[in-house]
């Protein structure tokens, strides 16, 4: 940690780079010296002007997983860099604070395809995050333009049996393509079957719409 740190203040970007990133993986599966590592990271990015080096302190928060950073996190949602938006949203996967959750709603709204997709996936992944607004928003990413930030705003509807999600599904499963399997995945979470649990896509779309009728 100690020689980590000393990397972060040398005069030479790439060496900082890489004393960030050792700070935001050190020590898995167990971490050593979160709270030393998350100090570190605040300051750095409080200082940091090389937008490499202050990228990947964003990102090292997410790996780190030190709730304590969230609040830092939090007020780089509508930097400038959509790297660094994407960063924030990555970061925050897993927060379930009031303030983290509307940072999350923001970015779900994001320009950047990459920062849209990690915070729908951030809201999707959570089920104990749930609610009218929290359900609206999974839907309105549900017409994305991006296929990766569909599939995670449905495996969200999915995960919380919104019936909303059955005609998208039966939609997106029935048309060709090589992301399919990503919402395969999700129709089969809606549909309660087990991950091992074989079907093919056209009974698949039967069982969707055959639930979607149900009173």
């Amino acid at each position: 940690m100690d020689a980590s740190i000393a990397l972060t203040r040398s005069q030479d970007p790439n060496a900082r780079w890489l004393g960030v990133m050792i700070l935001g993986q050190l020590g898995p599966p167990e971490r050593t010296f979160p709270e030393e590592c998350c100090d570190a990271l605040l300051e750095i990015i409080d200082r940091e002007q090389d937008m490499d080096v202050f990228t990947a302190a964003v990102f090292a928060f997410g790996h780190l997983g030190n709730r304590r950073c969230d609040s830092a996190l939090i007020k780089l949602r509508n930097h400038a860099e959509d790297r660094v938006r994407h960063g924030v949203a990555f970061a925050l996967c897993g927060a379930t604070s009031e303030a983290a959750v509307s940072a999350l709603l923001e970015l779900m709204n994001d320009p950047y395809e990459m920062a849209r997709d990690w915070a729908t996936t951030s809201i999707g992944q959570i089920v104990s995050i749930d609610g009218p607004e929290i359900r609206d928003a999974l839907l309105q990413r549900a017409n994305d333009a991006d296929i990766l930030v569909r599939a995670e705003a449905l495996h969200g509807l999915a995960r919380r049996r919104d019936d909303r999600v059955a005609p998208y599904l039966v939609a997106e499963i029935s048309a060709a393509g090589e992301h399919k399997r990503l919402f395969v995945d999700a129709a089969k979470s809606y549909l309660g079957l087990d991950d091992d649990h074989d079907v093919d896509s056209e009974r698949l779309s039967r069982l969707l719409q055959l639930q979607n009728r149900q009173p």
